[in-house]
């Protein structure tokens, strides 16, 4: 994958869309894909990624920390001692993230093709698709019709949170926080709604969601500033985006 991309920010027709926008491209494959040895810049895109992460899960948060489960459920996952584990918490998020947010955001990014909210938007589609191969078993174990939930349902979360990694990574500039944030998400799962609604603190937890989702909106954009992160090229994106 490195290579294509590599050559989209290095050859014709990308210098254009760059030379007209008036910056300077990154001067490494590493600085480009946001995995250059940067502590700072990991560090700062890691505490936002995963600021924002946990106050979108207040909710669930607030509903395991009530039932005394929160420990347990980070303890279990920090033990990584099974290959689903492995899978689900460290290989997944590394693969792809560096797949679909340091390859295709940075290609369609630099390259000059769209604008970055045109990136930011397009790029978890392919990330989305990547997860459409469980339809073919789902229809063999589950039927036609819940298949069809399952993965619709499972597209259009994989693609939100592609949406929230792809503005992330761009923002912050550094691969650390898409894949910290990937790894709480797979922690954390999907939201046990019916559970919340169930509960006998009710008001407590949906109370804990309101809040979250409105820290999260209210934050997104002052936590991922890029004069917050040493590693964003947020401000020449856009303006390569603005010059194609």
């Amino acid at each position: 994958a490195c290579v294509p991309v590599m050559r989209a920010i290095t050859a014709s027709p990308v210098p254009e869309a760059v030379a007209r926008a008036g910056v300077t491209p990154p001067a490494s494959l590493a600085a480009a894909l946001g995995v250059a040895p940067r502590p700072m810049a990991a560090a700062t895109s890691t505490a936002a990624s995963l600021a924002l992460a946990a106050a979108l899960f207040l909710g669930p948060l607030t509903h395991l920390a009530i039932d005394n489960k929160l420990g347990s459920r980070f303890g279990r996952a920090l033990h990584i001692d099974d290959s689903l584990k492995l899978r689900d918490y460290v290989v997944a998020p590394l693969a792809e993230e560096f797949a679909f947010r340091a390859c295709v955001t940075c290609c369609l990014a630099w390259s000059g093709s769209c604008t970055v909210a045109s990136c930011v938007f397009l790029s978890p589609m392919c990330f989305g698709a990547a997860h459409l191969h469980h339809f073919r078993e789902l229809r063999r174990t589950r039927g036609l019709g819940a298949a069809g939930v399952i993965i619709g349902a499972q597209f259009a979360y994989t693609a939100a949170f592609g949406w929230f990694a792809a503005f992330t990574f761009l923002r912050t500039g550094h691969l650390c926080g898409p894949v910290a944030a990937h790894s709480f998400c797979n922690v954390m799962g999907l939201p046990d709604l019916g559970g919340a609604l169930g509960h006998r603190k009710k008001g407590v937890i949906v109370g804990a969601y309101v809040v979250g989702i409105a820290a999260f909106i209210a934050g997104l954009w002052p936590a991922t500033d890029p004069r917050l992160h040493p590693g964003s090229a947020w401000d020449d994106l856009v303006a390569v985006g603005r010059a194609a």
